[in-house]
């Protein structure tokens, strides 16, 4: 396999972030190769030479948020600090991805979206490794009786859903609801906090 340069490597991180923005905005079946090259006013098969057909595009793109997230996730609990603490640190480090990143959570929902009825048929799921370390620090947790015992699964679906909807349907939500949206995003963050504290921690 020939050796990627720095030039290179730089050319291909610009085609995913242009790649990131259309397909959240558009999905992948609304979004062609060509139109990635247009955005950046690249010709088409410059960008053909980094990513031979869309679906390879389009799975960079979804490895590079799953590796964001797995480094939220080892940001978040590794180092010092009790159980407790790791999961206050980690659902911060999440929120703040959320929010810094509202087009990853975009294209994640649509994602799941365009891609439900040949789910099953999928080769790679990216998210999965990310859904399964999370779960095993939750029953670490456990099992050093620091967590109580709900389904770790579960408490990842809930957390997971409920920060991404947040994070796209914000400025609806503040219309709907009639609050500007640094208030929406404060008393969320708060009642999210606590939730996690209530739900997960034995002691909060």
């Amino acid at each position: 396999m020939a050796k990627i340069t720095p030039k290179g490597e730089r050319a291909r991180q610009q085609i995913l972030d242009a790649a990131e923005r259309l397909f959240a905005a558009r999905g992948v079946h609304g979004t062609s190769v060509r139109d990635v090259a247009g955005e950046l006013g690249i010709p088409t098969a410059s960008l053909l030479h980094h990513f031979p057909r869309k679906p390879h595009l389009y799975g960079a793109v979804l490895r590079r948020i799953a590796d964001q997230l797995a480094e939220v996730l080892e940001r978040g609990t590794e180092g010092e600090g009790d159980h407790a603490s790791k999961l206050r640190r980690l659902t911060r480090r999440f929120w703040r991805w959320s929010q810094e990143r509202p087009d990853h959570c975009v294209l994640l929902l649509r994602d799941m979206l365009d891609r439900r009825a040949d789910i099953q048929e999928a080769g790679e799921l990216p998210l999965a490794p990310v859904v399964a370390r999370f779960a095993a620090f939750l029953r670490e947790g456990q099992a050093a009786g620091a967590f109580r015992a709900i389904d770790p699964v579960a408490f990842v679906i809930h957390l997971a859903g409920s920060v991404s909807y947040f994070g796209v349907a914000l400025p609806a939500l503040s219309r709907i609801v009639g609050r500007a949206p640094h208030t929406l995003v404060r008393d969320y963050r708060r009642d999210l906090r606590e939730a996690v504290e209530r739900l997960v921690l034995v002691d909060p």
